[in-house]
Protein backbone atom coordinates (compact mmCIF):
# COMPACT_ATOMS: atom_id res chain seq x y z
CA UNK A 1 0.00 0.00 0.00
CA UNK A 2 1.16 3.35 -1.50
CA UNK A 3 0.57 6.52 1.50
CA UNK A 4 -1.08 9.37 0.18
CA UNK A 5 1.47 11.11 2.12
CA UNK A 6 4.04 10.38 -0.51
CA UNK A 7 4.66 13.04 -2.76
CA UNK A 8 5.86 11.27 -6.82
CA UNK A 9 9.57 12.51 -7.94
CA UNK A 10 11.33 11.06 -10.73
CA UNK A 11 14.58 9.37 -9.42
CA UNK A 12 17.16 8.74 -12.12
CA UNK A 13 20.46 9.16 -13.69
CA UNK A 14 21.04 10.00 -17.53
CA UNK A 15 22.38 7.07 -19.32
CA UNK A 16 24.63 6.82 -22.57
CA UNK A 17 23.90 3.33 -24.70
CA UNK A 18 24.09 2.90 -28.50
CA UNK A 19 21.55 0.20 -28.58
CA UNK A 20 18.80 2.24 -26.40
CA UNK A 21 15.91 2.21 -28.99
CA UNK A 22 16.44 -1.85 -29.12
CA UNK A 23 14.11 -1.38 -25.67
CA UNK A 24 10.40 -0.81 -25.33
CA UNK A 25 9.35 2.06 -23.45
CA UNK A 26 8.31 0.23 -19.65
CA UNK A 27 10.86 -2.37 -20.04
CA UNK A 28 12.86 -2.57 -16.73
CA UNK A 29 16.82 -3.48 -16.73
CA UNK A 30 19.92 -4.15 -14.83
CA UNK A 31 22.59 -2.07 -15.71
CA UNK A 32 26.48 -1.66 -14.96
CA UNK A 33 28.48 1.22 -16.09
CA UNK A 34 31.11 4.06 -15.20
CA UNK A 35 30.02 7.20 -14.32
CA UNK A 36 31.37 10.35 -16.20
CA UNK A 37 31.34 14.01 -16.53
CA UNK A 38 28.88 14.55 -19.46
CA UNK A 39 26.81 18.41 -20.26
CA UNK A 40 23.06 17.98 -20.46
CA UNK A 41 22.04 21.51 -19.53
CA UNK A 42 25.06 22.10 -17.71
CA UNK A 43 27.92 19.43 -16.17
CA UNK A 44 25.90 16.54 -14.53
CA UNK A 45 26.68 12.99 -14.50
CA UNK A 46 26.12 10.85 -17.23
CA UNK A 47 26.81 6.36 -17.06
CA UNK A 48 27.76 5.32 -19.84
CA UNK A 49 26.58 1.83 -20.24
CA UNK A 50 28.77 -1.44 -20.33
CA UNK A 51 26.13 -4.31 -19.73
CA UNK A 52 22.70 -4.68 -19.74
CA UNK A 53 20.19 -7.07 -18.67
CA UNK A 54 16.64 -6.62 -18.98
CA UNK A 55 14.76 -8.16 -15.68
CA UNK A 56 10.99 -8.71 -14.27
CA UNK A 57 9.16 -5.82 -13.19
CA UNK A 58 10.26 -5.64 -9.43
CA UNK A 59 7.27 -6.53 -6.85
CA UNK A 60 7.56 -2.96 -5.10
CA UNK A 61 8.74 -0.25 -7.95
CA UNK A 62 8.65 2.82 -5.69
CA UNK A 63 11.90 4.54 -4.32
CA UNK A 64 10.74 5.91 -0.70
CA UNK A 65 12.26 8.24 1.18
CA UNK A 66 14.57 7.45 3.79
CA UNK A 67 13.38 6.64 7.47
CA UNK A 68 15.52 8.06 10.58
CA UNK A 69 18.17 5.34 10.13
CA UNK A 70 19.30 7.47 6.88
CA UNK A 71 23.01 8.22 7.51
CA UNK A 72 24.21 11.20 5.23
CA UNK A 73 27.27 11.07 3.65
CA UNK A 74 27.02 14.14 1.55
CA UNK A 75 25.83 17.49 2.28
CA UNK A 76 25.11 20.11 -0.65
CA UNK A 77 26.24 23.73 0.20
Amino acid sequence: MVSSDFQTVVVGFLCHFNLAKNYENGTWIEIEGTITKGNYYGDMPIIEIEKINTIDKPNDEYVYPPDNSFVTTSTVF
